[in-house]
């Protein structure tokens, strides 16, 4: 009986050891499962048994320290999608096969790609069979040293055509021997559009300057050379130059507000102001020019409350630039109107600005030519504009003042129709106090 009781001691303990170590197992199983699925770790395990005790404490060590690093490499990648998803570059990383294995949210933009396509895991070919791209791939990946890079600029046509300068750099090569390479794609079609309106600027203001300077020496030699001996001869001639440098101190002194309007170098000195006591001050200045030109000057009366938030002398100085346009492109006979009426916001009942308006009854513009109207010395009939004067700078110049009073301004025109030019500025509050009008109380 004695023998039986211990075979059945000995059985229990048995059991109970297994039983213990499937436990413990089974926890370790368990701890080791979650490092692996990056979730939350579960409570250490109990202290197993004591033959399994040194490597169950080896075991969950290592495992929180592995867990440790994982959570720290997630965080790394995080920021490092901060900062991809943050840049204004597109970027990509590519491996030898040509495979995208990083990229950003930009890199989509400037490669018009479809909105939440899947870069990483596809060839680049597929993304892009842009040709000069796919050869500054070949070159960088055959010709090119770790860490030397090679630029490119290349223009992408689609939707809206643009520029991209793309630098492409060999990385050095991973522990498993493998090579990548970043390519970083920088939209410089800003930059061109400048450098294109620098040099058309350049080119232009040198062509306006040499027609002056020329005649203005042409007649000085011939001056010189004996005509100013013939008293009549001499006074035409000296007209004529008189008249070119007229034209060239209105080009500069255009040149020079311009660029003030352009540097934010203007200062304005807004208050209310009354339209229609700008309105009458720009009639005493063009009137005498219109009546010459044989062109009726009108005016539509505005409300007693159009009042605007603006710059009095700067408006006065938009309206006469386009009464004087107006005035120089109606044939006899015809008419300019101007009009200045309070104008609601779009969708609100509330007036938040005022609409002043110039209408001629003149010979019109083209409508591919409209967009251009306010660029720099753009013209439509170059030789007649500069027959009358124009430095081809007024509308640009009304444009940025415009701007500066945070309005804007559109121009409708049809061939033989005329041409109307709308301006919006901001309205005064009507809490504010105005000059009375000339007559008024």
């Amino acid at each position: 009986m004695l023998w039986f009781i211990s075979l059945a001691v000995v059985a229990a303990l048995a059991g109970w050891l297994a039983w213990r170590t499937r436990a413990a197992i089974r926890a370790l199983v368990a701890f080791t499962r979650a490092v692996a699925a990056e979730s939350e770790l579960p409570p250490r395990p109990e202290p197993a048994i004591r033959g399994l005790r040194r490597m169950q404490r080896a075991v969950t060590s290592m495992a929180e320290a592995v867990h440790q690093r994982l959570a720290e490499a997630r965080a790394e990648q995080r920021r490092l999608e901060a900062v991809l998803g943050g840049m204004v570059e597109g970027v990509l990383v590519i491996d030898a096969e040509g495979v995208v294995r990083l990229s950003n949210r930009r890199v989509q933009t400037l490669l018009e790609l479809s909105p939440g396509a899947q870069c990483v895991g596809r060839p680049l070919i597929e993304l892009t069979r842009h040709p000069d791209l796919q050869e500054l791939v070949r070159r960088v990946t055959q010709e090119s040293e770790a860490g030397r890079s090679m630029v490119q600029e290349m223009a992408f046509d689609g939707e809206g055509d643009h520029t991209l300068q793309v630098t492409a750099t060999p990385l050095s090569s991973g522990d498993d021997g493998g090579r990548a390479f970043i390519l970083v794609f920088h939209d410089v079609s800003e930059l061109k559009r400048l450098e294109r309106v620098r040099r058309d600027f350049v080119a232009n203001v040198s062509h306006e300057l040499r027609t002056p300077l020329t005649a203005i020496r042409g007649y000085s030699e011939t001056l010189l050379t004996g005509a100013v001996e013939d008293r009549d001869l001499a006074r035409r001639f000296v007209a004529v130059i008189d008249r070119h440098a007229e034209r060239l101190n209105r080009l500069v002194d255009d040149l020079l507000t311009l660029s003030d309007l352009e540097l934010g170098r203007t200062r304005l000195h807004r208050t209310a102001v009354d339209a229609e006591e700008v309105i009458d001050r720009v009639f005493e200045v063009m009137s005498d020019k219109a009546a010459r030109a044989g062109i009726a000057l009108q005016r539509e009366p505005a409300p007693d409350t159009t009042r605007l938030d603006a710059d009095p002398d700067r408006v006065e100085q938009v309206l006469l630039n386009l009464v004087d346009n107006a005035i120089k492109y109606t044939p006899r006979g015809g008419r300019v109107t101007v009009r200045a009426r309070p104008t609601p916001e779009p969708g609100s009942a509330e007036v938040d600005a005022v609409e002043l308006s110039v209408h001629d009854t003149g010979v019109g513009v083209p409508s591919r030519d409209l967009p251009r109207l306010t660029e720099r010395f753009y013209r439509v009939d170059a030789a007649r504009s500069r027959e009358l004067g124009g430095t081809g700078l007024g509308l640009a110049i009304v444009k940025h003042i415009v701007q500066a009073h945070g309005g804007s301004m559109r121009i409708e025109s049809e061939i033989n129709r005329g041409t109307t030019v709308y301006l919006y500025l901001p309205a005064a509050p009507s809490t504010q106090a105005t000059s009375p009008r000339p007559g008024g109380d």
